[in-house]
This record gives C-alpha cells, structure tokens and sequence, in this order.
C-alpha cells in the first residue's frame, strides 16, 4: 500500500555491493516522471554515473576538489579526510544520479518546475522502495561542488539533488526509527458554514 510506502521508506547511504540493475533505474526513473507537474512542463532531467566510469571518478574529484576548499573545519587532517570520505561515498555507491530542474520562461513558472522535480524524486525513492532499494537524497557536497556542464547539464538547469542508490545495508530491526509532528500542530483547521 502507498501509505505503507510512505511510512516505511528512509533516507539511506548504507548500501550492500550488490549492483543496481539498469532496468530498475529504469522503473523508478519511470515512476519519477509520472510526479504532478503544471502545465506538463515535465521539467526533471536525470544524469546517471555508471559505477567504475571516467565520468563518476571525475565528479568524485570534483566533489574531492570542492570538500577540501571548502569545508568549515580548519584542521588540515579533518579537510583531507572529509575529502576523502566524499569522494569514496561517490565512488562507492552502487548507482549515483543527479536530477536537475529546468529553469521556466518566467520565475513562477520556474519555480513550479523546481517543486515538480522534488516531487519527482520522491516518486522514484517509493519506487526504489518497492523494488527493495534505498536511495540517500543529498543536497550537500554533491550538489554545491560545480559538476554540471561536466555531466551534461545545461548551465541554466537547477541543482534538486544527487543521489546514492543501492540495496540498504540496515535490516528491518536496524532501520532507523522515524517520527513526525502530529498533524494538528502543522496544520490551521477553518472549519464550519460561512454565513
């Protein structure tokens, strides 16, 4: 069931070694498109880095690169480290994808874009989930490293997020636990006939 899906599914970066098939990228790359989008503008643009290819090596660099100019922690060992561990995550992950957005023809229409690609991430990681796979959602080093003409994306699309994919390391007792506010305390209730 959906609501279980929805319940059940985690943000996860700890995967097994065993591959993830192009055929179930495919489905959940699928499953992604079908996300709302006004005015059918279907604005998400999937890039996908083989495991073991030039192309995911040279954004693991890049990431490399961009965590050692830029991490917060002064410490010179802590910046060669934190590199390090952001390019192996890259290297490592059995499936690793970038989703970008394109930009509308006015601020609205771009903005409505960026929603439905955030929605068409969503889409994939319950399909990820219903086939067994987990998928880490990043918005972080990634994604703030410049990698995108060096992908293939245009320089006007914007950034949604990257992706780790692969078959969850955590088990059903290891899964973390999650909890939401109740609804009441982030919904505003108009209730009753107007007179």
């Amino acid at each position: 069931m959906v609501l279980d899906a929805i319940r059940t599914r985690r943000n996860t970066r700890d995967f097994t070694n065993d591959p993830v098939s192009d055929s179930a990228l495919e489905l959940m790359i699928e499953a992604a498109t079908w996300a709302p989008n006004h005015r059918n503008t279907q604005p998400w643009r999937f890039i996908t880095l083989s495991k073991n290819g030039a192309m995911r090596a040279k954004v693991a660099q890049i990431v490399h690169n961009w965590t050692f100019e830029n991490v917060k922690n002064p410490n010179n060992e802590r910046r060669i480290s934190s590199s390090i561990e952001a390019q192996q995550e890259i290297l490592d992950a059995p499936a690793f994808m970038y989703v970008y957005s394109v930009q509308g023809r006015n601020d609205e229409i771009t903005q409505e874009n960026y929603a439905a690609t955030a929605c068409a991430v969503q889409n994939l990681m319950l399909a990820a989930h219903s086939l067994g796979i987990g998928v880490g959602w990043s918005t972080g080093k990634p994604c703030l490293a410049n990698v995108g003409t060096a992908i293939g994306a245009e320089p006007d699309w914007d950034i949604v997020g990257a992706l780790y994919i692969g078959y969850s390391a955590a088990t059903q007792t290891t899964q973390p636990e999650a909890t939401r506010n109740p609804i009441n305390e982030v919904t505003i209730w108009h209730v009753g006939a107007q007179k």
